[in-house]
């Protein structure tokens, strides 16, 4: 008998091939203001909330830093750079998405980013309208790696955790699936996945391509 499962998906580097264009921005928003961002600082701001960023950039960048102003330059050069070049999504998205309409799989959007730019990006990307669900990171207390995005969007879509996968390309993202009680599948996003991740992981792979074929083994029961 096939298993009824609920997919939840980050979104930028998952879904939204963003993440270039998102440091590319920070960079210059403090190169502006007299600031130089680390790849280190760069690498540690992908996948976790708002909030945890603005405190790991005071922390990085000193305490002097006009943080507020930081992130205003950055997210209007963000908007901007979208709105100009468009919203680039990941290879196999729109398959991925045919996979899951054939298949009637409640799903949600479970990401980081506040909801209403999270909407405006899957909407510019012609997306928005496939998925049931868009929960942001303002909507929850805690950001990833807590459970609690996921654990938010489960409900909304009327799911038990243990009935939903999780489709992520982050360490914080994955570990935030576990700590839900849900199946996390990591899709890497160009940058090798530490070892706890891969541990955390049900399975780790390198496309949304295949990850539809985990995802129809978990359906029928199998062990990935």
């Amino acid at each position: 008998m096939t298993r009824t499962l609920a997919v939840i998906l980050d979104m930028d580097g998952l879904m939204l091939d963003t993440e270039p264009i998102s440091l590319r921005v920070w960079r210059d928003a403090a190169r502006h203001l007299g600031y130089v961002l680390d790849d280190e600082t760069c690498e540690r701001m992908i996948g976790i909330s708002q909030t945890a960023n603005r405190e790991m950039l005071l922390h990085r960048l000193g305490a002097d830093c006009p943080i507020d102003e930081l992130v205003r330059i950055a997210q209007a050069r963000y908007r901007e750079v979208l709105d100009l070049e468009g919203v680039p999504v990941k290879p196999g998205l729109l398959d991925f998405i045919q996979f899951l309409d054939e298949r009637k799989m409640p799903r949600a959007v479970a990401t980081s980013t506040a909801s209403e730019l999270a909407s405006h990006k899957l909407r510019q990307a012609g997306v928005l309208h496939h998925f049931d669900v868009v929960v942001g990171g303002e909507q929850v207390s805690r950001g990833k790696p807590e459970p609690d995005i996921f654990l938010e969007a489960a409900e909304r879509l009327n799911q038990q955790p243990n009935d939903c996968v999780v489709l992520e390309d982050s360490g914080p993202g994955i570990q935030a699936a576990a700590a839900a009680g849900m199946t996390p599948i990591l899709i890497p996003d160009g940058r090798e996945p530490s070892a706890e991740s891969r541990r955390i992981a049900f399975a780790v792979v390198d496309s949304l391509t295949a990850a539809k074929a985990v995802i129809a083994r978990l359906m029928e029961g199998g062990a990935g």
